[in-house]
């Protein structure tokens, strides 16, 4: 059985455009989720974040079915095999084009989302410092890199010998 490279090259075309179609959705999603995580609409922050889940499922499933089909066709399936696949099935070196403007849209939508953790991050640490300040305590429950906790304790001298 021999594998005919145009249908090999639909199917890419094919996953590629709805590849990119979902990435601009979902750029678009992570542009509102940056409005709405610096705001205090606990239900808008609810619907945006089920939106991006949605997006990144689908953009999971097919990444497992670009995945299938660079292996049943015997290529690694890292980013070389793919660079190797799409060169095979399509000379024209249109898919190409596709492929790195889906791989610049997936590092604009990773920078969005980087973004949106920050932020989301940076309000956590302020409820945690007010949280702090209603319990009496400004030292947060957590531990710094060496192992010491944040805050105002310091060490203290447990007795000599």
């Amino acid at each position: 059985m021999s594998i005919d490279r145009n249908d090999v090259r639909r199917h890419l075309e094919s996953l590629l455009s709805e590849e990119a179609q979902l990435l601009i959705e979902l750029e678009a999603v992570l542009e509102q989720e940056t409005d709405i995580v610096r705001g205090d609409d606990t239900d808008a922050i609810q619907r945006i974040g089920s939106n991006r889940h949605r997006c990144v499922d689908r953009l999971s499933r097919i990444g497992v079915e670009r995945t299938d089909t660079v292996r049943m066709l015997c290529f690694s399936i890292d980013r070389t095999g793919m660079d190797k696949l799409i060169d095979w099935a399509d000379p024209t070196a249109a898919l190409r084009v596709r492929w790195r403007a889906n791989l610049e849209l997936a590092h604009r939508c990773k920078a969005l989302n980087d973004k949106n953790g920050a932020i989301v991050a940076a309000k956590l640490d302020r409820v945690q410092q007010l949280l702090g300040k209603l319990r009496g305590s400004t030292a947060p429950p957590v531990y710094s890199p060496k192992g010491s906790r944040y805050g105002s304790l310091g060490p203290r001298a447990l007795g000599c010998a």
